[in-house]
């Protein structure tokens, strides 16, 4: 335990629920969350109505992993203090933990009305998660813009209006809202191959290679700000191939695996490839490699059910 805190916590106070509370908000400060636990339920031992020691004791259980737990305290609280905006917080995202999006929705707005200067744009993304999980899709964009509009700086918020666009299939609108990220220089690795991904998605209903081009352009911005992303070098060998650039394709998809070997993806790829061009014995060891790491992956089995059956023969 930290010795600054032990001295900041044995002043000679007069006892009280909201005494033990402040004990227990140094000792989480200090992320000692048992004596944290143990001085919040102090505090309810002499108030079992004190909705901030349930509301903090909520916090520890969610931070352990508790939920049920948690979502139990932060209820009590709640029903305590229905003004609670920690409480009402905490209980949104435990329900959002659990995948009761349904449940959280309400706490996250009623979080919101009750103290919209106090909500965080982590916060509107939440919601906005919760709203898209729900199919409530416009809904969900307006809540990842107020976070945007709360923080400018608010990658996430970004990032899940380009998910929302790239489910859609709509690259215009992937494009735009990354080009408002980069205006800021928030953007990073996963977000360019994000964009190049949309851009061969919209290659694969258009075959328009422009898109390849600029696909690849994204992939290789991706792997120029993290050299180490493996999932970059993976989708750079696929927009390759249809550049019939096969040599850097292979290369792509070795590094890949350099990288992370037990990614199984360029594996399988790689196999393809190299079955394409009469290197069977080495597509074989990769459909194997890709099985071995995933064992339930049926198109690997069947690829490499037909190359062992065709040597084989």
């Amino acid at each position: 335990m930290n010795n600054d805190v032990t001295e900041s916590i044995n002043p000679s106070t007069t006892e009280s629920p909201e005494t033990y509370v402040q004990y227990g908000d140094r000792y989480s400060s200090s992320n000692n969350t048992s004596l944290a636990l143990k001085n919040y339920q102090r505090a309810l031992a002499m108030n079992p109505d004190f909705a901030r020691a349930h509301q903090r004791i909520g916090t520890i259980y969610q931070l352990e992993g508790n939920i049920m737990e948690a979502i139990a305290s932060f209820n009590k609280a709640i029903a305590l203090d229905p003004a609670s905006m920690e409480a009402q917080l905490g209980l949104g995202n435990a329900y959002q933990q659990m995948g009761w999006a349904e449940l959280a929705i309400p706490c996250f707005q009623t979080a919101l009305e009750l103290a919209p200067d106090r909500f965080l744009a982590e916060y509107h993304c939440k919601l906005g998660d919760s709203l898209k999980a729900r199919g409530r899709v416009a809904e969900a964009i307006a809540s990842y813009e107020r976070a945007i509009a709360t923080n400018p700086d608010e990658v996430d918020g970004y990032r899940a209006i380009a998910q929302v666009y790239l489910e859609q299939h709509d690259l215009a609108l992937v494009s735009a809202i990354y080009e408002r990220a980069d205006a800021r220089q928030l953007l990073q690795g996963k977000d360019y191959n994000t964009l190049g991904v949309a851009g061969m998605q919209k290659f694969n209903s258009t075959k328009d290679l422009n898109l390849v081009k600029t696909a690849i352009a994204c992939f290789e911005q991706a792997i120029q700000i993290d050299p180490s992303y493996a999932d970059a070098h993976c989708n750079l060998g696929s927009a390759f191939i249809h550049q019939d650039q096969i040599k850097d394709a292979i290369l792509a998809y070795k590094e890949a695996i350099d990288i992370e070997p037990n990614f199984a993806q360029p594996y399988f790829n790689l196999g393809i490839l190299l079955n394409n061009i009469g290197k069977v014995d080495e597509a074989i060891a990769c459909f194997e490699s890709a099985i071995s790491l995933v064992p339930d992956w049926v198109e690997a089995h069947q690829h490499l059910g037909k190359l062992l059956q065709h040597r084989a023969g």
